[in-house]
Order: structure tokens, then C-alpha cells, then sequence
């Protein structure tokens, strides 16, 4: 069972010039995939574990936003949300 439901308050990520919002942990992992400036650290390898741990249904939706937030800090990107 996955846990698909979306964020109560979702994140705004700002990468570049595009702002990206966030809803869920689908979300989130696509962005770390797809259009994260930084793929190494500890911070954008827990943002993607933590990802894929909510989609396989082994924790719960806040586990990836709050990973998500860590690694947006790590990269030096502006969050709303």
C-alpha cells in the first residue's frame, strides 16, 4: 500500500528561475529526479529514500516533505511552504 495522499501545506521550490510546486512525495521525488541542481550529499540521497520509503507505504507523506526541505537547504534553494 502506498501512501499517495498529498501534503497538508504544500512546499514551493524555486530552482532557478521556476518555481516548482510541491504536493507529495510523488512529487518530490520526480523533482529530486528530474530537476534537482545537486545530485550528491547526504541530504539529496535521504530526500530520495525518503521518497521512495512514503510511495512503498512504510512511512508516512511528512517523513519525505521535512527530507525534502533538508535537502533543498543543503542545495541553497529558496522554500515557500
Amino acid at each position: 500500500m502506498t501512501d499517495e495522499k498529498p501534503w497538508k501545506r504544500p512546499l514551493t521550490i524555486a530552482i532557478g528561475s521556476v518555481k516548482y510546486v510541491v504536493k507529495s512525495a510523488r512529487d518530490a521525488a520526480w523533482l529530486l529526479a528530474d530537476k534537482w541542481p545537486v545530485l550528491t550529499g547526504d541530504a539529496f540521497v535521504r530526500a530520495l529514500k525518503a521518497c521512495a520509503a512514503v510511495m512503498e507505504g512504510k512511512r508516512g507523506g511528512g517523513h519525505a516533505r521535512q527530507a525534502l526541505i533538508a535537502a533543498a537547504r543543503d542545495a541553497n534553494l529558496q522554500i515557500e511552504g
